[in-house]
């Protein structure tokens, strides 16, 4: 029937017969019904009737309705790599950004008028995640400077670009070097279900020369005395597969361990066992010997610099409800053998449940519910404590004064407080509030992700160790349950972390903290952060990242200067390996000392032998400390030495390392077979930079091939057909009681 079609969802032949099969079951069997020869003609017409109708709407008639997409512009995305690996000069002398560049502008006028009057083209770059740029800017890119190219990520964010339009197709220009981790292959099976096809244009050379880069981290930012820990070292190559490699671990300059190991197809891990007597800061180098024919020996040794101390630090935990945050929380600080960690839920005002843990090798905790004296009720007993860390409700577990010997152990003690879900009272309880860096809100965000800032990229808290950046590393986590909106920032808070609102357009700081006379106040926005201690298992590479995360922040809350025996100044910096990239902080802090008349300085030796003079700024919130940031541009070892003070104290010096973990400059060969593999699946087509003037005519033939010019649309789903169905079985029912049948 013309305008009208069926989808079935059984074989029409199968509806059919089953149909065919009912009817001539009513046939028979009204034929032997003990009734009047009238009423049994008139009800076998009716039970046919029915019984053909419900044949009919099992073969789903369906009315064909114009499309009304058709009269809309199609969206076409134009996707362009904007990763390091992009600058390789290999294609005729010029780098691949400028190749591309080069081959997109004689199609300039094509795609700003011809294809742009059929379709809405929508250009990006992407590196670690997708950025609209105009046509304009992808002509002249600069030199692209991503760290990380996710290939997955960008096909992914691009097929929800098109909304409720049509999407026509994807172009994307990459060398097809992905190194995030993220799956390209599922991106491409998810595009290939929404019927997006991916024209790809591989870009730079195939070949590359053979090489070994070496990585090395500590397995905790914080080592302790008597501890074991590890080194771990991961040799990235190319060209030296199933080859054996000599590794050597030196402390101090002297080799202290050897190991053979295979090369395996790209990375290949290494461990080394450290154990240090005394505290102090101790100098790892790991070196591999020179392969055959490599092509730069210099990245095949990493320095670390570990501080091993010798402290342990008392924590409690202060819960009034319980969350599924607070038990992993705890876990995660009772897997730190130098921490002493006591957890106390409030049962009532008189009654706490605590679970107390000493600092031992066996760190299983004994729980026991006993009185209120597990809680600290004098200054004397709540300066036993270095950090204190504050659940929801909490501000049940204190009396009024209680509370207000908070600013004494903050100001006077110096401890840390951390809120470590969020808002801690139900009320506006004035003593709290005026302790944390933001003021919040009474409203949430839900199933949000929280990016760093560029305090938060070069705290210890995010040093996560897992060889990417800890944005990447974050993006690839659950997200969050929820994040408590923040009404207001104070003057002195430095925001760490914060969450977009997508409906507002707002950015929310969600991880904060404040100095607060000699301590420190942190303040955790989000529910949820459980959800890292459970990563499925394609995440299994990051199981470890919500331990180091809470006590890699406990320990930084709980640092702050260190004077040595008889120092009035301390010199330090915040952590002794930085990225490429990331600024360096220096820190003096002062006790004793005159600092209207103190002018800190520092030399800083860089890898290259050079010196640069560090002059140093008073801290506005902090009396007695200095601060001095410094960018390093080359990466290796430096050493920066505090010139003496007015006491003439001892010569201090630090060490630090600056290294790029990125592997966009180490490996740079182009992918095509990656590149192919995604237009295949998807089905678009590989194209070389000189094909691209053909893209537009193979984008309008996909188009024309996929277009819906009609939608079906369901003919049997109204009221009128579902009332006849009701009144013909109703009839018959009627019939069949007068004729005594029923």
């Amino acid at each position: 029937m013309q305008g009208f079609s069926i989808q079935p969802p059984f074989p029409a032949a199968a509806i059919l017969g089953l149909g065919a099969l009912v009817i001539g079951l009513v046939v028979v069997g009204y034929m032997r019904a003990p009734a009047k020869g009238w009423a049994r003609t008139l009800l076998a017409i009716v039970r046919i009737v029915a019984v053909l109708g419900l044949t009919i709407v099992l073969l789903r008639p369906m009315r064909l309705a114009p499309d009304k997409r058709i009269d809309e512009k199609p969206v076409f995305a134009v996707l362009v790599d904007a990763s390091q690996s992009m600058c390789t000069e290999d294609i005729d002398g010029k780098a691949r950004y400028q190749a591309v560049t080069d081959a997109l502008k004689p199609m300039q006028e094509q795609l700003q008028r011809g294809f742009a009057e059929e379709f809405d083209v929508k250009a990006y770059i992407f590196s670690n995640a997708l950025t609209p740029a105009s046509l304009g800017q992808l002509l002249n890119m600069p030199s692209p400077t991503g760290s990380i190219t996710d290939i997955g990520t960008a096909l992914t964010d691009s097929a929800s670009i098109a909304g409720s339009r049509k999407h026509a197709g994807v172009l994307l220009i990459s060398d097809g070097r992905e190194n995030s981790g993220s799956s390209v292959q599922q991106a491409a099976m998810a595009l290939k279900g929404m019927k997006v096809p991916v024209w790809t244009v591989p870009v730079g050379s195939v070949t590359q020369a053979k090489d070994l880069y070496v990585t090395a981290r500590l397995s905790s930012n914080f080592l302790f005395v008597k501890q074991p820990a590890k080194l771990k070292a991961a040799l990235s190559h190319s060209g030296y597969e199933n080859l054996y490699a000599t590794v050597e671990l030196y402390r101090e300059d002297a080799l202290v361990n050897t190991q053979q190991v295979m090369l395996k197809a790209s990375t290949t891990d290494v461990e080394f066992p450290l154990l240090e007597d005394h505290e102090g800061v101790y100098r790892y180098c790991v070196k591999v010997k020179p392969l055959p024919g490599e092509a730069d020996v210099k990245n095949n040794e990493r320095t670390v610099f570990a501080r091993v101390a010798d402290e342990k630090n008392k924590v409690l935990i202060v819960e009034a409800r319980p969350y599924w945050d607070t038990k992993f929380l705890l876990r995660a600080l009772q897997k730190d053998p130098n921490l002493e960690v006591t957890a106390a839920f409030l049962l009532n005002r008189e009654k706490v449940f605590t679970v107390a843990q000493q600092a031992a090798s066996d760190i299983a905790a004994t729980a026991q519910v006993t009185s209120g004296v597990a809680m600290p009720r004098t200054r004397e007993d709540l300066f036993k404590y270095d950090c204190l860390v504050f659940g929801r409700g909490a501000d049940t577990a204190f009396s009024a004064e209680e509370l207000k010997l908070l600013k004494d152990y903050l100001t006077i003690r110096g401890g840390s407080v951390l809120f470590s879900r969020g808002k801690a009272y139900g009320f506006e309880n004035i003593d709290l509030a005026d302790l944390e860096p933001v003021e919040w809100s009474q409203d949430a965000l839900h199933n949000v992700r929280f990016e760093l800032t560029a305090d938060g990229k070069i705290n210890p808290t995010f040093a996560f160790g897992a060889g990417l950046p800890a944005d990447t590393v974050i993006r690839e986590l659950p997200a969050m349950v929820s994040v408590t909106r923040v009404k207001a920032e104070k003057s002195l808070s430095v925001i760490l972390a914060r969450s977009a609102d997508n409906t507002s357009g707002e950015s929310l700081a969600t991880i904060s903290y404040q100095r607060y006379g000699k301590g420190k106040v942190m303040t955790v926005g989000s529910t949820g952060l459980w959800r890292w201690a459970m990563t499925p298992p394609e995440l299994d590479k990051y199981d470890d990242v919500f331990v180091r995360f809470w006590t890699q922040m406990i320990r930084w809350l709980i640092s702050e200067s260190d004077f040595l025996p008889g120092q009035d100044i301390s010199f330090r910096t915040d952590q002794y390996s930085y990225a490429l990239g990331d600024p360096v902080r220096f820190i003096v802090e002062t006790k004793f000392v005159d600092t209207a008349a103190y002018q800190p300085q520092a030399v800083l030796t860089q890898p290259n032998g050079e010196t640069a003079t560090l002059t140093f700024e008073p801290l506005p919130d902090r009396e007695g400390s200095f601060a001095v940031t410094y960018p390093p541009k080359d990466e290796g070892e430096y050493s920066a030495e505090l010139a003496p003070g007015p006491a003439k104290d001892t010569v201090q010096r630090v060490r630090f390392t600056v290294y790029s973990d990125s592997v966009e400059n180490r490996f740079v060969a182009a992918d095509e077979e990656l590149m192919r593999q995604v237009a295949t699946v998807t089905g678009g087509e590989t194209l070389k930079l000189n094909q691209l003037p053909d893209l537009p005519d193979k984008v309008r033939a996909f188009e024309r091939l996929t277009r819906m010019e009609i939608k079906p649309k369901d003919a049997w789903d109204t009221r009128a057909i579902f009332t006849v169905l009701v009144c013909l079985l109703a009839f018959e029912w009627f019939v069949r009681r007068r004729a005594g049948l029923v």
